[in-house]
């Protein structure tokens, strides 16, 4: 006896169960919840999927991917050798120098109140900004000009009198909080982390000549781009940097790659997945949780088919002795109803996949799903399908229904032939 063979009693016996009401409904039901499990664990993965991918695409494109500093972040002199050398890796795409410090943002609206905001700033060479960061790509008005601006005689104040007014790029939330538009001068004072407490940062003017729009908060409402010189000039440190930041061809190999980079050297080396450790474990936690919460359905099917099985082996007893008559082993008549398991399972398996692929492909094309504008930058429901989910779901649903196939098969595997063929 081969496995042919054995699957071949096994497609005899399947094609049985359609004579059989009870069987054949018990079937369908495992079938229908095998195709429903499979298809929510794609259609769920898949969504998870796009809107990860919506995140790490407006984060990753403005923040660094590796950055080197020096030991609780002090103040380091440029070594532009050093620039050179990471360029010429493989998987960096570009490095430069920063600066990132934290201070706030005032504007003063012609007859009102003094408005102001705390702000996260970062001070990045004018002509590196737009090679070192996606900017461009999520810019909602103006352009990436960090460099000092022309005076406007309607905005003449006597800080622009006494000091260069440098360009800032905002984001929209924070410009919004501000009542800021392309061309409004407003204030930066910028802390230094060995200020004295109590002390008050000198503030300088600067015009807003973009305003970015991301869609996370954490970026639009506290983030500000300026010049590295305007940085330097702001916190006194006229040959200092914060650190190189490196932005690498795949941002996800940043935690292969920084060890490298810290071999043999004095700086640190931190990735992006340090600096944001509890947003990248969340979403991949909540992606995991949310497959085996929907597996449970799978396993809620899964259990129909010891029902199927059970059911038929009772019905077979009779076949089984014949079989075992002519020279069938245990081994054979567990195989053939195991493979009958299998085929309920492949069915629902395929169906699901099926199904989640047409659903995911008409949201992508369609866009059934709309999403409320003012809170996404997106207009509908974002769905990514991965080949890798596809593989993963399948083996684990086969492998989900292979195990409750097993205990009806061993069942009738143990089968005497005397007590099989008096039944």
């Amino acid at each position: 006896m081969n496995n042919t063979y054995e699957y071949f009693i096994a497609r005899r016996f399947m094609r049985a169960i359609r004579r059989q009401r009870q069987i054949s409904l018990t079937a369908a039901i495992a079938i229908a919840g095998i195709t429903i499990g499979v298809a929510a664990l794609v259609i769920v993965l898949s969504v998870f999927n796009g809107f990860s991918a919506l995140l790490w695409d407006s984060l990753l494109s403005v923040s660094p991917h590796i950055i080197v500093q020096k030991p609780h972040a002090q103040p380091m002199p440029p070594n532009e050798e050093q620039i050179e050398q990471l360029e010429k890796l493989d998987p960096v795409r570009a490095a430069a120098p920063f600066i990132a410090t934290k201070g706030f943002a005032l504007r003063r609206p012609p007859g009102g109140e003094m408005i102001q905001a705390g702000v996260a700033v970062r001070g990045i060479d004018a002509a590196q900004l737009a090679k070192i960061t996606d900017l461009n790509a999520y810019l909602w008005a103006g352009d990436l000009d960090l460099n000092i601006q022309p005076p406007d005689p309607d905005q003449i104040t006597p800080a622009t009198r006494r000091a260069k007014v440098y360009g800032t790029a905002i984001g929209r939330v924070l410009a919004d909080r501000l009542g800021a538009v392309i061309g409004t001068e407003i204030m930066l004072g910028l802390v230094p982390k060995e200020v004295l407490m109590g002390q008050q940062p000198q503030l300088w003017p600067y015009k807003v000549t973009a305003i970015f729009h991301t869609g996370l908060d954490e970026l639009d409402s506290a983030l500000a781009f300026v010049s590295l010189e305007a940085a330097q000039r702001d916190l006194g440190q006229h040959s200092q940097i914060s650190g190189i930041q490196i932005r690498l061809a795949e941002p996800f190999e940043a935690h292969h790659i920084a060890p490298t980079l810290a071999t043999g050297t004095e700086f640190d080396v931190i990735t992006w997945m340090d600096t944001h450790r509890n947003l990248y474990a969340s979403i991949r936690l909540e992606k995991l949780f949310s497959s085996l919460v929907l597996c449970l359905i799978v396993m809620v099917a899964g259990f129909n088919i010891i029902s199927i099985l059970t059911m038929t082996v009772g019905d077979r007893q009779r076949d089984i002795g014949i079989l075992k008559a002519m020279g069938a082993t245990p081994r054979s008549i567990g195989k053939i109803f195991t493979f009958k398991g299998l085929g309920v399972g492949l069915t629902g398996v395929v169906l699901g996949n099926a199904l989640g692929y047409i659903l995911c492909w008409s949201q992508q094309t369609f866009e059934w799903i709309k999403l409320p504008g003012q809170i996404y930058i997106i207009q509908a429901l974002p769905v990514k399908m991965l080949a890798i989910d596809f593989a993963y779901i399948s083996l684990a649903s086969v492998g989900l229904c292979f195990a409750f196939a097993l205990l009806p098969a061993r069942k009738a595997a143990s089968l005497a032939p005397v007590v099989a063929l008096r039944e």
